[in-house]
This record gives structure tokens, sequence and C-alpha cells, in this order.
């Protein structure tokens, strides 16, 4: 294993992996999502979290994965394995596929999330020692049942992970740009109606998404919670919406390389030619 200091971050070369390369503001956010666990600084707390801290990098790095494994199965080169603040993006290259092999590689992504947030929230509920132990009432403590005790450190950090990762697979799985969902529809529309109007749907979609999530961000902020993670960004959809609406506007995607939850966009004139 090797690992380099690369453009404010690490990048991690492992034998047969593709390159990881982590910024350093994916921990930082990573830390943000425990907040609530740091109230008061109790021990146990501050073990769960950073159990969390480390499970939430390896949750990304997993969706990502699973987007680079996929392609190497089916025949593509995974090169590159990019973890940021935004979530991450998976790389690969090849001289095609197909659009069955492309939904193939998204679907991977949220899917290795899935299988993570089941496995995490299974063990929690399988695994979890009884806190319930004979109890009996005196006068100084006359009620009933013993009071509610805290899951362990560990048990406490299964139970985020697993929601975690169930809410990772469902928010990349929608309709917007630059995630999974994103991608999918438009590769669905795509190979119905042509490249135009999968940019409209998808955009105009994401577009709404983007909206309505920046909504419940400010709104968590008022309420006194905090919301870290609140997707998809409100740019790339309305470039994508605008785009859509141009007569003179063009899709290219690059027929060398491929991004688990990136499409590329390139506004050309008429006058310039295609090669």
């Amino acid at each position: 294993m090797k690992i380099t200091s690369r453009d404010e971050g690490l990048e991690i070369s492992v034998a047969s992996l593709p390159r990881v390369w982590v910024h350093v503001s994916l921990p930082v956010v990573a830390i943000m999502i425990t907040l609530p666990l740091w109230h008061g600084f109790h021990p146990q707390k501050l073990i769960a979290a950073a159990i969390i801290v480390v499970g939430v990098i390896a949750s990304i790095f997993a969706h990502e994965l699973g987007h680079a494994l996929m392609a190497r199965r089916l025949g593509l080169k995974p090169v590159l394995i990019k973890l940021h603040s935004g979530g991450g993006e998976a790389i690969w290259e090849g001289e095609s596929w197909t659009r069955t092999q492309d939904r193939l590689i998204t679907i991977a992504g949220p899917f290795v999330n899935l299988i993570l947030g089941g496995a995490c929230l299974a063990s929690y509920a399988l695994f979890l020692p009884d806190a319930s132990s004979p109890f009996q009432p005196s006068v100084e403590r006359s009620w009933i049942t013993p009071p509610p005790m805290a899951d362990p450190p560990l048990f406490r950090a299964l139970n985020w992970l697993g929601w975690i990762n169930i809410i990772l697979a469902v928010v990349n799985l929608l309709p917007a740009f630059p995630l999974d969902g994103g991608r999918l529809l438009s590769s669905v529309i795509e190979g119905r109606w042509g490249p135009q109007r999968a940019m409209f749907w998808v955009g105009l979609f994401g577009t709404a998404l983007a909206l309505i999530a920046k909504f419940v961000f400010f709104c968590g902020i008022l309420m006194g919670g905090m919301v870290i993670w609140s997707p998809p960004h409100f740019a790339p959809n309305w470039r994508a919406l605008r785009l859509s609406r141009l007569r003179k506007s063009k899709i290219r995607v690059s027929p060398t390389s491929g991004r688990g939850t990136v499409i590329r966009l390139r506004e050309i004139n008429p006058e310039q030619r295609d090669g």
C-alpha cells in the first residue's frame, strides 16, 4: 500500500484496487454528522461518534467501490475513486459500453449501501445485549421496571450507520444530476426519446428536488437542527434544464471514460463539428 499527499487530500494505492483519493473535507463532514452525540462529552457517545465517522467514510468508499468493481466485471478498467464532501466519484476507462452495462454499473453503488444498511440494522437488532435484568423494587426505587439504559457504543454506531446507508441509497436514487438516479433516468429516456429530452426531464426533476432540499436545509437550521448533506445540488440540474431548451446545444459524453455520478455537458456552436 502506498499513501501520497495530493491536491488537499491523500491518494492511496492498493495492489489490485483502483487508486483512492480522499479529500480533507470528507472527514470534516463525517465529524459534523455526529455532532448530536457530542453534547455533554460523554465518553460512551464520543466512542460511538468516532466509530460512526470511520463508518461514514467507509460507506461512501463502499458505494464507489461497488461502481468500480461492477465496471471491472463488465470488462472496463476502473482507474480512480474520489471521495470528498459532496460524496464520491468512480472513474473507469474502456472502449465502449452499452446502456445496460451503464445501468448495472450505476445501480451497483446504491445496492452496496442497501446491503450494508441492512447488515448493520440486522446486527443491531439480533446482537444487542439485553438491557433488562432481574430488578427488585424497594422503598427508594419503587418503580416497577428499571430505567432505560443507553446502547453500548458499538451498537449505537451500528444503528446510526444502518440508517445512514439506507439514506445514502435512497437519496442517490433520486432522479437528479449528478446522482445515480439521475443517470439511470437519463439513460432510460435517452434510449427512447433522445438526449435532449433526457436532459430536460432529469434537469426539471433535479431542479425541483434541489429547491426542496434547500428548503429542508434552512428549515432544519431555523429549528435548531443541523442538516449537513442535502443533495441534489441546484447548479448542475439548472444547467442541464437550460441547455436542454437551447436548439444549438449538444450533449457530449466521453467514449473512453466514465464516472458513477457525473455526466458531462458541453454547449457548442453550429459551426463546430464532432470529431
